[in-house]
């Protein structure tokens, strides 16, 4: 008789202890610690920009490419010189997945212009999503090139 009571104590205090510890709400509260506002340019008219294809113009060759893209002010059309944008090249296919171009910018000597190097390894309808990646201009576009 005290082994099975020993056998039963033995499985019920373990099981009790745990129903206990994850069945109780927690009485402790955590606060989070107060952060400094965050500065974050906000978009105006002022600050919106563009990004166009400004080369080559007409038709775009399968194969190894290589595009000027230019980042414009949004409403004087004007070219602003910017340190950074961000551009991926992508074309989709129906039915399977994206197919996707690495794509490698660097500026040119006039400011606001990128020189983009890819690869469009397929004819057909590629997109490049360009985004403006500076701290006094935002926005972006999506360009859309047919490829011969």
């Amino acid at each position: 008789m005290k082994n099975i009571m020993k056998k039963i104590i033995t499985l019920i205090l373990p099981i009790s202890l745990l129903m206990v510890a994850c069945g109780s709400p927690s009485t402790d509260t955590q606060t989070q610690p107060e952060t400094a506002p965050q500065t974050e340019t906000t978009a105006t008219a002022e600050n919106m920009a563009k990004v166009a294809l400004v080369s080559p113009e007409g038709d775009i060759a399968m194969g190894d490419v290589e595009l000027i893209l230019e980042v414009q002010d949004n409403t004087s059309g004007e070219t602003v010189a910017v340190e950074n944008i961000e551009v991926s090249s992508k074309m989709p296919m129906e039915g399977e997945d994206t197919m996707i171009s690495k794509v490698e910018i660097e500026p040119t000597e006039t400011p606001g212009q990128f020189k983009v190097k890819t690869n469009f390894g397929m004819a057909g309808t590629w997109n490049l999503a360009a985004t403006v990646k500076d701290a006094k201009y935002q926005g972006g576009n999506e360009i859309t090139v047919e490829v011969k």
